[in-house]
């Protein structure tokens, strides 16, 4: 018994008509290929987010109780809040909140800037002792792009300076939405005391240090000793040069 093959048949006895439409849907094919839009880095929307609570001093349960339940009860209060992925992890001291927004949420700035001017209201409502709430929700850029400045004759005031320019012109740029900088090596001046000069002037290293330090000028505030190391443990700086310390030491020896 013949078998019904019309279709096939019939494309093999119009093999024109055949070829005819194969070479058009190639055509198509490569036509969609070009005109398909292409990103090497698309866009798309990152849904999640964290949230951390500081309680120094708490345990993990009363972190739990005091901290942990409250921040979910304020989050399940945002409808854009998805409640089945929303989570936190109760820590000594520390509380985290792993938060993820809806499915149909397209405008996630919008919802976290909401939240953001929430926490500040839902953290006069919570214990004394909480010291901070934060939400981050801009770890999960797509892309990012590290640089780095190196050179065995260039001092380390060289290199920042070269990084500024670099920073400004790289700001200019549309698509660079943010900036940070690692690895930067923080200057260290050192002040040398001549102890003839001291006794000459009738001035005692104990008082200059303490009129240097009434004018702004920060020392080291201790040491961090280990087997291998000491480490010293230095405050924020205020002097950006050498010339401001020599301003502000020459000031005590005049008066």
């Amino acid at each position: 018994m013949k078998k019904n093959n019309g279709f096939i048949e019939s494309a093999m006895r119009n093999h024109g008509v055949t070829l005819f439409i194969i070479l058009l849907l190639i055509i198509v094919g490569i036509w969609g290929l070009i005109k398909m839009p292409k990103q090497e880095f698309p866009f798309f929307t990152i849904r999640q987010g964290v949230i951390v609570g500081l309680y120094p001093g708490a345990t993990s349960s009363q972190v739990e109780e005091q901290l942990a339940k409250p921040l979910e009860q304020f989050l399940f209060t945002y409808k854009e809040v998805k409640k089945s992925k929303t989570y936190t992890m109760s820590r000594n001291g520390v509380v985290y909140a792993m938060v993820e927004l809806e499915d149909d949420v397209n405008n996630k700035d919008e919802v976290w800037s909401k939240i953001k001017h929430g926490l500040t209201n839902f953290k006069n409502q919570l214990p004394t002792g909480v010291l901070a709430v934060i939400a981050n929700d801009d770890f999960g850029d797509t892309s990012a792009l590290m640089i780095s400045l190196q050179s065995d004759s260039r001092s380390y005031r060289e290199l920042e300076n070269y990084l500024e320019t670099l920073e400004g012109k790289l700001r200019r740029i549309e698509s660079v939405s943010n900036l940070r900088r690692f690895g930067i090596q923080k200057e260290q001046i050192s002040v040398y005391l001549d102890r003839n000069l001291l006794s000459a002037y009738g001035i005692d290293y104990k008082t200059l240090g303490t009129n240097l330090f009434a004018q702004g000028f920060t020392t080291i505030t201790g040491t961090i000793e280990t087997e291998t190391q000491n480490l010293p443990v230095y405050i924020a700086p205020v002097f950006d040069s050498e010339k401001e310390v020599g301003e502000y030491t020459a000031t005590p020896m005049e008066k």
